[in-house]
């Protein structure tokens, strides 16, 4: 057996002695680390929103040994909030070490920031119109007539204050552009405020009624016929103004708008009565705006009478 000399053991003791030292101490040795970490509200109120600008993370600051920071996930850290029996209005929340849940061996030392404050407003339901969007024009000599959503409502919901202030929803643009017919589409409804969002479909179906440009013509000196009976009629003549597609419009002679009064062909007859417009066939479209003057004062003509 080899007996170690005097100054052999001394030197191994010594070794030993600083290798212990050294663990003692690197053990001791500790690491801090910021991490921005998600805030988690739980047990929220069914009846309750949460508006303003809410505050999504929390900067944290934990300590552990130099090993342990350098193989920290910051995913494993998460900041969580109670709001059970909370009620509508401000609350003011303190963020406190044991509500951030961390992996075992790191110590939460600094939260920023520690105070939130969390606004809670009931939750309203309210049903709104859809306000369509067109973009783009017809083709030349068409227009627009109508514009239409199916459904023509949404409802939404919220936090009461936010929807209270809406008025209606809006839907994607649809587009018109160079058409000569009625364009229907199904297209996405939005909403201005984020903090509100529909309920049931987000789809509607949005029509443009395309149709040909229409004008209005006047027809003045137009004689008006009794039908019935014979009779005088006072004023004998009329202005009528008619509207409908430019082309049928343009294309009406004096003799296809024929104002007419007409009488009972038996019994007593009012003194004055309305007059009534017929339209010549095959004029689609076309339909009557105004008769100047809209009545006319009636006088039966006996047999022989002259007119």
């Amino acid at each position: 057996m080899t007996i170690l000399s005097g100054d052999t053991a001394l030197k191994l003791a010594s070794l030993a002695l600083a290798v212990g030292l050294w663990f003692v101490i690197a053990g001791k040795q500790t690491a801090e680390r910021g991490v921005a970490v998600p805030v988690e509200l739980r047990n929220v109120p069914r009846d309750l929103e949460l508006t303003g600008d809410p505050l999504n993370t929390v900067d944290v600051r934990v300590r552990a040994s130099p090993g342990l920071i350098n193989s920290l996930d910051a995913s494993s850290i998460r900041a969580t909030i109670d709001l059970a029996g909370a009620q509508e209005g401000e609350r003011i929340v303190q963020l406190a070490p044991d509500q951030i849940q961390a992996p075992q061996g790191f110590r939460v030392v600094k939260i920023t920031p520690s105070l939130l404050t969390l606004n809670l407003e009931r939750t309203m339901k309210k049903t709104i119109p859809v306000r369509p969007r067109v973009i783009g024009r017809p083709a030349p000599g068409f227009e627009v007539a109508e514009i239409t959503s199916e459904p023509a409502e949404v409802q939404i919901a919220g936090p009461r204050s936010r929807v209270q202030e809406i008025e209606s929803a809006f839907t994607e643009p649809v587009s018109v552009a160079g058409a000569e017919t009625t364009v229907t589409e199904p297209v996405n409804v939005g909403l201005e405020d984020p903090l509100l969002r529909l309920e049931g479909g987000s789809r509607v179906r949005v029509t443009a009624v395309v149709r040909e440009t229409r004008e209005t013509r006047l027809f003045e000196g137009l004689r008006v016929e009794a039908r019935g009976r014979p009779a005088r009629l006072s004023p004998p003549r009329v202005t009528v103004s008619v509207t409908g597609p430019a082309s049928q419009v343009r294309g009406l002679g004096a003799g296809d708008v024929q104002p007419y009064v007409a009488l009972p062909r038996e019994g007593a007859v009012p003194a004055r009565l309305p007059v009534a417009v017929q339209i010549a066939a095959g004029r689609a479209g076309v339909s009557v705006v105004e008769t100047r003057p809209a009545e006319v004062s009636i006088r039966l003509l006996g047999p022989g009478s002259r007119r």
